[in-house]
């Protein structure tokens, strides 16, 4: 007799997540906008050309890397690239100003996924920031699941939220943390994160950078050049 198995739990959204589609439509129309063609955008940003070409075709997940990548190669914030502002939401300073506060809602949050995680982006309408605050749900749970493993400049704070979750970098071998558990890195240092056990695993993910609009250029660290601990 076939043995049961015990589904893993679902997690009703909160959010809508942005579809395939949505990002690539956006990403053509913020490109074509600035009057590049995908090789001018290939060459600003780092991304392949073809890379570009499925994301604006929708024929592939486009990874939260690349996203900021193609972002910064357009010169726009990464918020930006997920919701295009309305015109009274722009910058009119040079400068950063102070005295800022922003509440985003559970249902406002920007959400996209990945073969490897669900982000809901927060605070995406404030423009002009040092920090990106994610909230992300883990759901590689094997190193075969693993698509790439990411590397941008500036620092990270890693907050598990629910579940348990390990922590995979370059230098150092792997480190599990549970539920309240927290984690400060250099997030330069090519890193990734598992979800263990059959509970559903969030964590708190704040990028740093001392680059405004962007927690800075990014970069996917393809798995076969990375050697896992």
């Amino acid at each position: 007799m076939a043995q049961e198995t015990t589904p893993l739990p679902q997690r009703p959204l909160a959010y809508s997540i942005q579809a395939g589609e949505q990002l690539g439509k956006r990403l053509r129309r913020l490109r074509k906008k600035a009057g590049w063609t995908l090789q001018d955008l290939s060459r600003q940003s780092g991304v392949s050309l073809s890379t570009l070409s499925k994301i604006e075709n929708a024929q592939v997940d486009p990874t939260f890397d690349t996203l900021l990548k193609a972002a910064r190669g357009l010169g726009i914030g990464f918020e930006v690239l997920l919701a295009e502002p309305f015109a009274s939401d722009l910058p009119v300073a040079t400068r950063r100003t102070s005295g800022r506060l922003m509440v985003t809602r559970a249902v406002a949050a920007i959400g996209f996924s990945t073969p490897m995680y669900d982000y809901a982006v927060h605070a995406n309408g404030l423009r002009r920031k040092f920090m990106t605050p994610l909230i992300m749900e883990v759901k590689a749970r094997t190193i075969d699941e693993v698509t790439n493993w990411s590397s941008h400049e500036g620092e990270e704070f890693i907050f598990v939220m629910s579940g348990t979750i390990d922590l995979h970098t370059e230098f150092y071998d792997p480190v599990r943390l549970e539920t309240g558990d927290s984690a400060y890195i250099d997030s330069g240092m090519a890193h990734m994160f598992l979800s263990i056990g059959s509970g559903i695993a969030r964590m708190a993910s704040i990028c740093y950078s001392d680059t405004i609009d962007a927690p800075g250029l990014m970069a996917n660290v393809p798995v076969a050049e990375t050697s896992a601990p």
